[in-house]
C-alpha cells in the first residue's frame, strides 16, 4: 500500500517515525509528514501547508492515510474530501502514545482494518474496528470481493446483503465457486430459495436470485486482428458491442492480445488505454505454436506468418484451454474472447 502518515506532536513525531520504518519493512511504501520543529530530529518531513491542505494532495493518490493525534484531526482533515466508499482510501487514527488504532474510513474495500490490525501489532496496541459484519464475526461481501480482486456492481445491493446476513437470513452463492469452507451465510443450494444471492462471473446475463448482486472477476482476454489503418472509434464500437452481444461485462477485461506486427498500431494502443488494461503482442512463431482448433484464413498467414491471430493470441495471453468466442469479423477487424482461469478464496 502507499501511505501517508501525519503527526503534530513530540511524541507523535516518534511514534510515526517507527511505524513509517516497520511499515516500509513490511512491505508498504511509506512517508511521513510532522510539523517543522520535529522534522529534523526524526528525519521526517516538514509540513509545510495545512494538514488539511496535505490531505487534498494526497487523498486520491494514497491507498491509506493515517493520523497520529486526536481523532477529530483525521476527521476535520478528510471531510472536504469523502466521496465514495469505493474510492476514498482508508483512513486510520492513532493517539500520541500509540495504545489505540482505530479504523476510521474505508475498512473493508479500502483494506483499513486489515491495516489497522498489522499496525496495532506493530505498535503493540490495540486496534479498534467498528464494522458490524466483523464484530458478529459474519460474511462480508466488500471484503471477500477486495481480497479476491472482484468488481462489485451494485454497492446499495451489496449493502442490502449485508444488512440480511447481519438479520440471519441467508444467501445464495452461484458462478464460480472459491476455494474453502461455505462461510455460514452463504448457500449454494437452490432448494433453500434465498431471495437474495451472489453470482460470481463476467457473465451479466446470470440472475439467479431476485436480487442478484455480481460479482465481477477480471480475466476476459480479447484477442484481436485488424487490417492497418483502423480507427480507435471504430475498433472501439465493435468491441463494445460484442461485449455487449455476449452479455461480458467490460468490469471483466484483463487484456488485449495480438501478434507483435500490431504492437504500435493506434486503435489497439487506445483500447489498452479506455479500459486501463494491458495490450500484449506476440510473434508468429509462438502464436503458431498455441494448440487449438482455429480458423485459418491462407490470406492472414501470408501476411503475417501464422494463419490466425485473434483467437491463437487469446489463448497466448490467457492461458485458458478453449475459446469463449471463436473468431467475430467486422470491416477489418476480428476479435476472439478467451477466459484466464482465476481461483478464489474465501
Amino acid at each position: 500500500m502507499r501511505i501517508t502518515i501525519f503527526s503534530f506532536t513530540h511524541n507523535g513525531a516518534a511514534l510515526a517515525a517507527s511505524l513509517a520504518k516497520d511499515l516500509v519493512q513490511s512491505g508498504h511504501l511509506c512517508q511521513a509528514f510532522t510539523m517543522p520543529k520535529y522534522a529534523a530530529e526524526f528525519h521526517l518531513q516538514a509540513m509545510k501547508k495545512s494538514v488539511t491542505d496535505l490531505t487534498g494532495s494526497f487523498f486520491s493518490s494514497e491507498d491509506a492515510l493515517i493520523y497520529i493525534g486526536a481523532c477529530g484531526i483525521a476527521v476535520r482533515a478528510i471531510a472536504p474530501f469523502l466521496q465514495d466508499k469505493t474510492t476514498d482510501p482508508c483512513v486510520l487514527s492513532i493517539d500520541e502514545q500509540g495504545r489505540y488504532v482505530i479504523s476510521l474510513l474505508s475498512g473493508h474495500i479500502g483494506g483499513g482494518n486489515e491495516l489497522a490490525i498489522q499496525a496495532a501489532s506493530l505498535l503493540g496496541a490495540a486496534p479498534i474496528i467498528s464494522t458490524a459484519t466483523d464484530l458478529n464475526h459474519k460474511f462480508a461481501v466488500d471484503v471477500f470481493a477486495t481480497k479476491n480482486h472482484l468488481k462489485i456492481s451494485d454497492m446499495t445491493l451489496a449493502k442490502k446483503i449485508s444488512a440480511a446476513i447481519l438479520d440471519g437470513e441467508k444467501t445464495g452463492l452461484s458462478g464460480i465457486i472459491p476455494q474453502g469452507s461455505l462461510p455460514d451465510e452463504l448457500t449454494m443450494n437452490p432448494d433453500e430459495h434465498p431471495r437474495l444471492g451472489i453470482c460470481i462471473s463476467p457473465f451479466t446475463d446470470q440472475k439467479p436470485y431476485t436480487e442478484t448482486l455480481h460479482l465481477i472477476p477480471r480475466q476476459t482476454v480479447l484477442g484481436i486482428g485488424c487490417r492497418k489503418g483502423i480507427s480507435p472509434e471504430d475498433m472501439e464500437a465493435f468491441v463494445e458491442r460484442i461485449l455487449h452481444e455476449q452479455h461480458i461485462s467490460p468490469d471483466s477485461l484483463l487484456a488485449i492480445a495480438s501478434i507483435d506486427l500490431k504492437e504500435k498500431e493506434p486503435c489497439m494502443i487506445q483500447l489498452s488505454r479506455k479500459y486501463q488494461i494491458p495490450f500484449h503482442t506476440y510473434d508468429a512463431h509462438t502464436l503458431s505454436q498455441v494448440r487449438g482448433q482455429f480458423s485459418s484464413s491462407a490470406y492472414v498467414k501470408t501476411v503475417t506468418g501464422v494463419d490466425n491471430v485473434c483467437e491463437r493470441a487469446a489463448l497466448a495471453c490467457s492461458g485458458a484451454d478453449t475459446l469463449t468466442l471463436h473468431k467475430t469479423i467486422d470491416s477489418g477487424k476480428t476479435l476472439a474472447i478467451a477466459m484466464a482461469p482465476i481461483q478464489l478464496y474465501f
